[in-house]
């Protein structure tokens, strides 16, 4: 069962949001009474009428600090932009993460097991850590942020990173469902001798599917054809009730891929409203599509009432709460305040936990670490 956390470290949070927190307790005590899932959510409500938190560039480990200064040196905004990390994908599904994000690279000759950067500092006389080699150097999708400098993660393939999360939503079958944000890369670093990147185009999309489907049965996907149902597109179906209640998603996953509608079409090619696939498409720039049903708007200040509409129009939405570590380390809550109240199902940050590097105690959860709450937009009365 979902942890709820007490009234008191309620208090000790740095998110306090007053009232909310009394009537997410009460829901609580509530749940506890009725055999309810620790969320306090009711079975009825359908995925899109629900806000969870999630994390942003998921698999992330921290730089060596050696190969920070060799970025910096380069450019020190890029340096800053970089200077995040997470703890475990386990770790952020316990702390109530209910989104991840995964940035695959197609790799089908094994090229990544000797960064450039590594490669440079070695040159000097410093060794930093490396991915395993023997494991980077077989074919098959990694999981890496920039490659040749931001390599290492926490689960180096497409398999990995989907076997761990299946393993913990093997032990918490009740969980609410857990979107998995697929974020393919397509370009290499700008400096001379980085390694290449081949595109994720449409053989790389299709071992993707293939990945998933070795990890996760089909019926533990949330998946466009249930969705989309007996309606003629995908569409129709997110904004005419197709989405699963949680009744019907606790315990499962879905997955959309987050790249542009160039770079998604060739997985709808011979798929229409994405028949027979696993994953959901970022819409953001195809919201009249037949495959519009998630939309990935990462500017909520900027496209705030916009995103207010299609929440309310039944489409699922994710947005971020920070970017860049900027909000870290000023402490300006704007972003993240609008990002709750846009109604975006998904909101994401680097800082499920605070950095206390920064002294800010910036963090982005939900009220008394809840996996997730009534959506403030798209959520019936009385919820």
């Amino acid at each position: 069962m979902e942890a709820v956390a007490t009234r008191e470290r309620h208090m000790k949070r740095a998110f306090v949001w007053g009232p909310a927190i009394l009537t997410l307790a009460v829901a609580a005590s509530c749940a506890a009474l009725s055999g309810r899932p620790a969320d306090g959510l009711a079975d009825s409500l359908r995925i899109n009428q629900i806000q969870a938190v999630g994390t942003h560039n998921s698999y992330k480990l921290a730089i060596a600090p050696e190969m920070m200064k060799l970025i910096a040196d380069r450019s020190a905004d890029t340096a800053l932009t970089l200077d995040y990390s997470h703890r475990s994908l386990a770790e952020q599904l316990d702390a109530g993460a209910r989104q991840v994000e995964l940035d695959p690279v197609y790799d089908p000759d094994g090229a990544f097991g000797d960064p450039l950067g590594a490669r440079m500092l070695a040159q000097q006389g410093v060794d930093v850590p490396v991915s395993d080699r023997a494991v980077m150097a077989k074919p098959g999708i990694k999981v890496l942020h920039v490659a040749d400098i931001d390599y290492r993660s926490s689960c180096l393939t497409l398999i990995d990173c989907l076997t761990q999360v299946k393993a913990w939503s093997d032990k918490h079958r009740d969980h609410t469902p857990i979107l998995i944000m697929i974020n393919p890369k397509h370009t290499p670093l700008s400096w001379p001798g980085a390694t290449p990147v081949k595109p994720f185009g449409r053989q790389a999309l299709d071992q993707m599917d293939a990945d998933i489907l070795f990890v996760f049965a089909r019926e533990r996907i949330v998946t466009p054809d249930e969705v989309r149902g007996s309606h003629a597109t995908l569409r129709e179906g997110a904004t005419s009730g197709g989405w699963p209640t949680l009744a019907d998603a606790r315990g499962r996953v879905m997955f959309v891929i987050d790249d542009a509608p160039q770079r998604w079409g060739p997985y709808a090619d011979g798929h229409p409203s994405l028949k027979g696939r696993v994953a959901f498409v970022n819409a953001h720039n195809a919201p009249d599509a037949p495959e519009a049903a998630i939309f990935v708007s990462n500017e909520p200040i900027a496209d705030f009432s916009l995103m207010q509409q299609r929440v309310a129009a039944g489409f699922i939405v994710r947005t971020r709460a920070d970017a860049d570590t900027r909000e870290a380390r000023t402490g300006d809550t704007t972003r993240r305040e609008k990002a709750f109240a846009s109604g975006a199902q998904y909101v994401t940050t680097d800082y499920i936990w605070p950095d206390p590097r920064f002294g800010t105690g910036f963090t982005v959860k939900l009220p008394g670490d809840a996996a997730a709450r009534c959506n403030p937009v798209s959520a019936p009365a009385g919820c």
